[in-house]
C-alpha cells in the first residue's frame, strides 16, 4: 500500500472511532451531561476545576502581567488566587448540595423565586459585557502596539 492510502485508512479509522465514543458517550439527562451523573468523586472534581482555572494562558497571562507591571501586578495575582479559593470552598459545595448547576439556577431554588433567578441572570450578563468589554480593549491595545507595514 501506498502512503496515501495508509493515510485515507489512518483518517477513516480515526473518524469512525471519534463517531462511535460520540454515540456511546451521549448523556441521557441534563444531570448526566453536567454533572456526570454525580458519578465523579468530589476530589476528581476538584481537580478537574482546579486544572480549568490554572491552565497555561492563566499562568502566561499572569506571569506577563506580573513582569509588565512590576511587584503592582502581585495584587492581580492575589486576586485570582483568592477568586479560585472563594469559588472552591464558598460556592462549589454548595452547588453541589444543592443539585443546582448554575449560580442563578441555585439563587432561584434557594429564595423560592424565579424573580431572584432573572436578577441573577441579568447580573451574569451584565459582567459578561463588563468582561467582554475589557478583553476587547486589551486586545485592541495589543494590536496596536504592534508595528504597522
Amino acid at each position: 500500500m501506498s502512503v496515501q492510502s495508509w493515510t485515507f485508512l489512518l483518517v477513516a479509522a480515526s473518524f469512525t472511532l471519534y463517531i462511535g465514543i460520540a454515540v456511546w458517550s451521549r448523556a441521557s439527562s441534563t444531570k448526566d451531561f453536567y454533572v456526570a451523573g454525580t458519578g465523579v468523586s468530589p476530589l476528581a472534581n476538584g481537580m478537574a476545576t482546579a486544572a480549568d482555572w490554572m491552565s497555561a494562558a492563566s499562568f502566561i497571562s499572569m506571569a506577563g502581567l506580573i513582569s509588565f507591571m512590576g511587584y503592582d501586578g502581585a495584587v492581580y495575582l492575589m486576586g485570582w488566587t483568592g477568586g479560585y479559593v472563594l469559588l472552591a470552598l464558598l460556592l462549589a459545595p454548595y452547588l453541589r448540595k444543592f443539585g443546582a448547576f448554575t449560580v442563578p439556577d441555585f439563587v432561584g431554588d434557594r429564595y423560592y423565586s424565579q424573580t431572584a433567578r432573572i436578577v441573577a441572570v441579568v447580573c451574569a450578563i451584565f459582567r459578561l459585557v463588563h468582561i467582554c468589554r475589557w478583553a476587547d480593549a486589551g486586545c485592541r491595545r495589543c494590536i496596536q502596539s504592534f508595528p504597522r507595514s
